[in-house]
């Protein structure tokens, strides 16, 4: 079960939370994301811009990935005897 609201945080940075009665009892986890403060909004995709410096590209993950897959293969090959 997943419940989103947005709220306002108060000065103080107290919140009381009411949980409905259809939760069942027992742990929960309870997750807090902030929004930009200048807009109000959710970051935009353009926000993010730069946030995955050093990645790898789509191309060269596919590529490693790959590579990766044919030397599993290789590998299987010559413990089976069949190279």
């Amino acid at each position: 079960m997943s419940i989103t609201q947005t709220v306002e945080i108060p000065a103080n940075h107290l919140l009381t939370i009411h949980v409905p009665s259809e939760v069942p009892e027992g742990k929960a986890q309870i997750v807090f994301t902030t929004m930009e403060k200048a807009s109000g909004k959710a970051p935009t995709l353009l926000s993010l811009r730069g946030s995955c410096k050093g990645f790898d590209t789509m191309d060269a993950y596919f590529k490693r990935k790959q590579a990766d897959k044919a030397l599993e293969d290789r590998k299987y090959e010559l413990k089976s005897g069949n190279s």
